[in-house]
């Protein structure tokens, strides 16, 4: 009796196992635990601060064409991952998030919805299906935000890249950016190089028609800045030059008080109008220091001073005053070996190119709980620097080059940094008249920070002449005779991605890279790696037998008669008969070695499948059948001992 309860006990743990899995995943969809160990789906704390202040609904829909993946299943699985972050999102938004997942299979109507948003396809297969993996978000007022594109090599940025889609959608008006700027960025009159010349029409530089697609432009004089408008979410300074206290003050008091800042600085901006001047002695008096090394040092950064970075190994070619090609380390090149790549912003960029940028390190004094995080460097082993004094009056690249020398590590060309900093004036608000440095005004403002009311973000640059677009373009003529500029390097890019990534909330701007889903098969990446070291000894075993039976063939050839040239001796028909024969026996083992490796990968995961499959559940059935064995043996030697 108590052998066939145990059986039905068996039987009906097995049916209950079998139903939990066949019934919990549409059961259970809404229960959520994240036990992956790169915890892939847990969102970070700015994305659910996001999701948590949604106060319109956002509609966001998952293009991808799953009838045509079916013979990739790794974009299977990565498309399974964004559904499960995306259902997530959804979970976590109070209702506000609504997802649509959709299945454009060729020829349907969700394929021409897809591709009317702007969901890039690819074709598939010979009968040209395309393949469609992408998101489309639309909130309230049908503004539309698209991911044309998911690459699952940028797997470890989607939910940066999620949360700024909702972010924008949410908060769909343009930033306002203060431009704060002594360069010549909408062109002008400029005083000619030579006396008796007349003045130099400067076009405007490029880039700012980049920002002003995508921003509205608040226009500020260093010189006459004394406050800022309230309403600036971005200050974008590109070598603010002759700042006043005044000015600097407000700057400070807009970090403090959460501001985002992007920051050109320079200790040589090369393309200051000062340096320009027809007067060679006001040109040598002007600094071309960007001026603000005290809000640097507040915000917990240092720019080496009067010293200009070089590097010798990314050196670009320019032409000396002779017109004679030159190597001119000031003006350089780095790599994405150089940039980071763990960051949202520097990821993507592969080049870039400085022109006699300064060098960045975080000072030592830099208040506690402030993160500066370098974002590039010059290369390894190449870099160094160069007092700015040798670099005044015309530029000698023949000297420049004959001079430098690789005297320096590594020097940090740009950085992010956050936290909570302190104030460059501690002792308030400066006197709006000329005064001492730090002499504050009798009736000073009661509101002035001296520490960080919100935590600030800011992204530092040491060189503003690299937005220029003689540095990172080069004009080129189309069909038409229409002059255009080809970007070279990928600067006009970093300031836009810096202006986006600093635009947004300071919880997207917290958000960094996630883990990577990536769970080697490490087993089978040894066995193959063994294998291949076998193939590979093979292979130059065979290389070694070649070489030599070719040698004594020619050997052969040599010794013979020229006149039967033509003919084939005895010997020669046996070393080529042997060759044959050996080359044959070799191809037979490493077709054996290949054989050998692909049986021991099969039963490798024939084995692990045994163990998920068979030996967990039949280890739980073993424990449990010997627990109500013993409960059994247990009752029946009560039963005997009650009966004796």
């Amino acid at each position: 009796m108590n052998t066939r309860n145990t059986t039905l006990g068996l039987l009906l743990a097995a049916a209950l196992f079998l139903a939990l899995n066949l019934l919990a995943s549409p059961l259970l969809r809404g229960v959520r635990a994240d036990l992956t160990e790169q915890r892939l789906y847990t969102l970070s704390q700015g994305t659910r601060n996001i999701l948590a202040g949604l106060e319109e609904p956002i509609t966001l829909r998952f293009f991808f064409a799953k009838t045509v993946a079916t013979e990739a299943p790794p974009l299977l699985s990565y498309a399974e991952r964004v559904r499960e972050m995306l259902e997530e999102y959804a979970a976590l938004s109070g209702g506000q998030l609504r997802l649509e997942v959709i299945d454009p299979e060729p020829y349907s109507e969700a394929e021409e919805l897809a591709v009317g948003y702007g969901i890039q396809g690819r074709v598939a297969n010979a009968e040209g299906d395309r393949l469609y993996m992408g998101i489309v978000g639309t909130n309230s007022v049908d503004d539309e935000e698209v991911l044309p594109v998911l690459d699952p090599r940028r797997e470890s940025f989607l939910e940066y890249e999620l949360t700024e889609m909702i972010d924008r959608l949410e908060n769909p008006e343009l930033p306002l950016v203060g431009i704060i700027s002594s360069l010549p960025l909408r062109g002008g009159s400029q005083p000619a190089a030579q006396p008796g010349q007349p003045p130099q029409q400067l076009p405007p530089w490029p880039i700012l028609e980049l920002i002003e697609r995508r921003y509205e432009v608040l226009d500020l004089d260093p010189a006459s800045l004394t406050e800022l408008d309230g309403d600036i979410d971005l200050l974008l300074l590109l070598h603010p030059k002759g700042l006043s206290m005044e000015g600097r003050y407000a700057i400070d008091q807009f970090a403090l008080s959460g501001g985002k800042v992007v920051a050109f600085v320079d200790p040589f901006c090369y393309l200051d109008p000062a340096r320009q001047s027809a007067d060679p002695m006001a040109a040598l008096s002007n600094s071309s220091d960007s001026g603000i090394d005290d809000l640097l040092a507040a915000w917990g950064v240092t720019m080496t001073p009067s010293r200009v970075a070089g590097d010798s190994i990314g050196a670009l070619t320019v032409r000396d005053r002779e017109g004679q090609p030159v190597q001119m380390p000031l003006a350089f090149g780095i790599t994405d070996e150089t940039i980071n790549g763990d960051d949202i912003l520097t990821s993507p960029l592969k080049k870039l190119r400085f022109f006699m940028p300064g060098a960045l390190a975080r000072s030592e004094d830099a208040p506690e709980g402030v993160t500066v995080e370098t974002l590039a460097t010059t290369t390894e082993g190449g870099g160094g620097t160069m007092d700015t004094l040798s670099l005044m009056g015309p530029l000698d690249p023949q000297i420049v080059s004959d001079t430098f020398l690789e005297n320096a590590p590594d020097a940090a060309l740009a950085v992010r940094v956050s936290g909570n900093v302190r104030s460059a004036f501690p002792g308030g608000a400066p006197r709006a008249a000329a005064g001492e440095p730090g002499e504050t005004a009798p009736d000073a403002d009661t509101a002035h920070l001296n520490a960080s009311s919100a935590p600030f973000n800011a992204l530092i640059f040491a060189d503003a002449d690299m937005l220029h677009d003689s540095v990172w373009a080069q004009p080129m003529q189309d069909i038409f005779g229409n002059v255009r500029l080809q970007p070279q390097v990928d600067n006009a890019s970093l300031l836009v991605s810096a202006l986006e990534n600093m635009s947004g909330s300071s919880d997207l701007i917290s958000l960094r890279s996630r883990a990577e889903f990536s769970r080697p098969f490490t087993r089978k990446q040894a066995l193959m790696l063994d294998a291949q070291e076998r193939f590979r000894a093979e292979e130059v075993e065979l290389e070694a037998k070649l070489a030599d039976t070719q040698a004594r063939l020619d050997q052969l050839q040599r010794d013979k008669d020229p006149s039967s040239a033509l003919i084939i001796s005895e010997e020669q028909e046996e070393q080529v008969s042997a060759f044959r024969a050996e080359q044959v026996e070799t191809r037979r083992k490493l077709r054996e070695v290949k054989r050998d490796l692909r049986a021991e990968i099969d039963a490798l995961g024939t084995r692990l499948k045994l163990l998920n499959i068979f030996l967990i559940p039949a280890i739980l059935a073993a424990l449990t059948l010997s627990v109500r064995m013993g409960r059994a043996g247990a009752r029946t030697a009560r039963s005997g001992g009650a009966n004796s």
